[in-house]
């Protein structure tokens, strides 16, 4: 009977472990290989950005707007990885959809971020990204080629987030 019991959890084990690597595997599945449109936008200190600059680099581009419940955490939480990746050649960019560029700035400087955050006043961006939902979190390979798609980010999501990182920076 004890060996009947110890297999049955033996089983059960499997079948967890089989269902988490399904998720993951899920979660980190690249999204359909595009070429990110590129853009050039003012931030809200005043300086120009445009995307194309940063061939060669991994960049994570954050659509996001101040009344986004979900996006401080995600402007945080891009703000560590920056801190931890940049020196490999992680950039960020985060693009604000607020109409009004004072409270994109006030809760740039609020959150701490040190990555640009650039005003998309006429929403022109985030219709060509299809930023239909906030927060949305691209990952844009070194040639410039959309390799991952987010919205907001549980625990388990953003390990799948930091797998997909990290395949990119190894490349």
């Amino acid at each position: 009977m004890e060996g009947i019991r110890d297999s049955r959890r033996g089983d059960r084990r499997a079948d967890a472990i089989a269902a988490t690597i399904a998720i993951l595997l899920a979660i980190t599945a690249p999204v359909q290989a595009t070429t990110a449109p590129d853009f050039a936008l003012r931030s809200v200190t005043g300086s120009n950005h445009r995307l194309s600059e940063h061939r060669g680099e991994v960049v994570a581009v954050l659509f996001w707007a101040s009344w986004c419940g979900d996006c401080r955490r995600e402007l945080e939480r891009l703000e560590r990885l920056r801190a931890t990746y940049a020196p490999a050649g992680l950039v960020v960019l985060a693009v604000s959809l607020d109409d009004d560029p004072a409270r994109a700035a006030a809760l740039a400087e609020a959150t701490g971020i040190a990555y640009p955050v650039l005003l998309d006043k006429d929403k022109r961006v985030s219709r060509a990204y299809q930023a239909d939902r906030l927060p949305l979190i691209l990952l844009i390979d070194r040639n410039g080629v959309i390799r991952a798609r987010h919205d907001a980010l549980d625990e388990r999501e953003e390990r799948g987030l930091l797998v997909q990182l990290r395949d990119l920076i190894d490349e």
